[in-house]
């Protein structure tokens, strides 16, 4: 079981490779495509921004509703989402398009997407600023020759004088923030609504916005046969394939790994330049792009995990406790440090049983520091039910990337009984449907060593992949209402509190539980 779910993550990270690098191609020719129209036909780059935007738009929201209409629906109710989204748009969509496509306008597409990428120095700062830690040694090999390439096509060679006119410096220098914006900024809602959804409500505002603003038809803009190509290629393959690509790459790969990865870009805006438009590509562009293909392989080459310790039974076996920290602290990119490779699930063993048991009563401490009463006369789960859990599955632990324990939580199928007596509120599915259309989420512990380093929000993503694997429309939880930590982190994942409910123990004595769903989509 622990190798079949080793294989399905890195499944999820090469597809996550694979679809940023293919963005970052789709983002070179849309790049070409866009000097074409500049120099060509004196198409504005405003126009072309608001026009692909809106079009692309179109295109997303009208493939979202094929597919599901109500997660359309749905999000236009959820003002929280509805508002991370308008950011996105403005600071990361619109801002990207608009900055990236004057400063080709002032340069080319082979320089104008080499500067956007000085975006991954802003990223890369983040993250360790984030985490309080240097870069790991394979992230600094592929930033240097990543830098290294764009500098090397930059200057051609001359570290003295910049071969770019100041103007098309600077728009490339607002590309590259917005590009730190676009990839960091949609993480939560793409996890919540997906890529697709996303992207296209993004489009839809930040394209409205700019139209408002500049009034591209007033603008007189004639296109022949080849301008049209030009712009329908644009808004297909650059637009709404890029962007389809690369979000699903962050999603699965990680916003560091997949904007290192869409370093091809410029390569391929660089090729495509030279192959289509018969622009002059000269050593010095050459050698930047060899560059940044080196960077691409140090970067999709995984670092292998070591084996697994033996599990221990102290609260704290496997962990360095002696300052209270784990070392190597990952990246908190909302769960996303999963796929990084930082922290890994598996169904629990019966040699994880004393680490288990260890990890909750870690849990039962936290509870009695809450002033919540479970835990501190008689020990949830028995051993004899936890040992049943481990048996059938349902219980599951989290490793971090030297193979020790951190982490437990269960994922059960089965019907709860506390959830049939009935609810002060209302869940969001159907208690009376057949089959049960929900998951349960249980028991979840982490070490306190593992803490605020984005653990919790990775049990939450394994759990709601479980459950779409066990084919559930949502996923169910209850807790303390005095659990303000484990109440926050459930709704910072998109939990909707139904209300509450009565939970009865074995001598009928009754504790009130905040209830909580959240609904499965895609």
């Amino acid at each position: 079981m622990a190798q079949t779910g080793a294989a399905v993550e890195g499944r999820h990270v090469a597809r996550g490779v694979a679809c940023a690098l293919a963005g970052g191609v789709c983002w070179g020719f849309s790049g070409t495509c866009a000097q074409l129209l500049m120099s060509d036909y004196g198409v504005p780059a405003t126009w072309i921004t608001c026009v692909r935007m809106v079009i692309a738009a179109v295109f997303f929201l009208f493939l979202t509703a094929v597919r599901d209409w109500r997660d359309l629906v749905a999000v236009l109710r959820d003002w929280r989402s509805l508002a991370r989204i308008a950011a996105f748009a403005v600071f990361g969509v619109l801002l990207t398009q608009l900055s990236y496509l004057n400063a080709i306008g002032y340069t080319s597409a082979g320089v104008g997407t080499t500067i956007e990428q000085v975006g991954l120095v802003i990223i890369m700062l983040y993250v360790c600023l984030r985490t309080r830690r240097l870069p790991r040694a394979r992230e600094a090999a592929g930033l240097v020759f990543a830098l290294g390439g764009m500098a090397v096509i930059a200057t051609q060679g001359d570290p003295s004088s910049l071969a770019i006119p100041v103007e098309g410096l600077a728009w490339g220098l607002v590309s590259a923030v917005a590009l730190s914006f676009y990839t960091l900024m949609p993480v939560r809602v793409l996890a919540k609504w997906g890529s697709m959804l996303v992207t296209g409500l993004a489009m839809l505002f930040g394209g409205s916005a700019a139209s408002l603003v500049v009034q591209p038809w007033t603008m007189d803009v004639q296109l022949s046969g080849g301008g049209l190509a030009a712009l329908v290629a644009i808004v297909l393959v650059g637009t709404l394939g890029a962007y389809m690509l690369y979000l699903q790459g962050v999603a699965d790969a990680g916003p560091v790994k997949a904007s290192l990865l869409c370093c091809a870009e410029p390569v391929s805006a660089t090729v495509l330049a030279l192959v289509w438009l018969h622009a002059p590509v000269s050593v010095w562009d050459a050698v930047g792009c060899v560059l940044i293909v080196v960077m691409i392989f140090l970067v999709t080459e995984r670092e292998r995990r070591p084996a697994a310790a033996p599990a221990e039974a102290a609260p704290d076996a496997g962990l360095d406790s002696e300052n209270g920290a784990i070392p190597d602290d990952p990246p908190l990119f909302a769960g996303r440090a999963s796929v990084l490779g930082y922290y890994a699930s598996r169904p629990a063993a019966r040699e994880d049983f004393g680490r288990v048991s260890a990890l909750l009563d870690v849990g039962h401490e936290t509870f009695a520091s809450l002033g919540i009463d479970e835990g501190r006369n008689k020990k949830y789960p028995s051993a004899r039910r936890l040992m049943h859990s481990i048996k059938n599955g349902t219980t599951h632990v989290v490793e971090d990337e030297r193979g020790r324990l951190i982490a437990v939580f269960a994922v059960s199928f089965a019907p709860d009984k506390n959830y049939a007596r009935g609810i002060d509120g209302a869940w969001l599915t159907d208690m009376r449907a057949d089959p049960q259309p929900y998951a349960e989420l249980h028991w979840v512990a982490v070490d306190r060593p593992a803490r605020r380093r984005g653990v919790g929000m990775f049990i939450l993503d394994k759990a709601d992949r479980i459950a779409r694997e066990g084919g559930r429309a949502s996923i169910r939880a209850d807790v303390y209402p005095e659990n303000a930590p484990m109440r926050r982190l459930l709704e910072k994942h998109g939990y909707e509190r139904c209300g509450e409910i009565v939970v009865k123990d074995v001598l009928g004595r009754e504790k009130r539980r905040a209830a909580y769903e959240r609904l499965l989509h895609g």
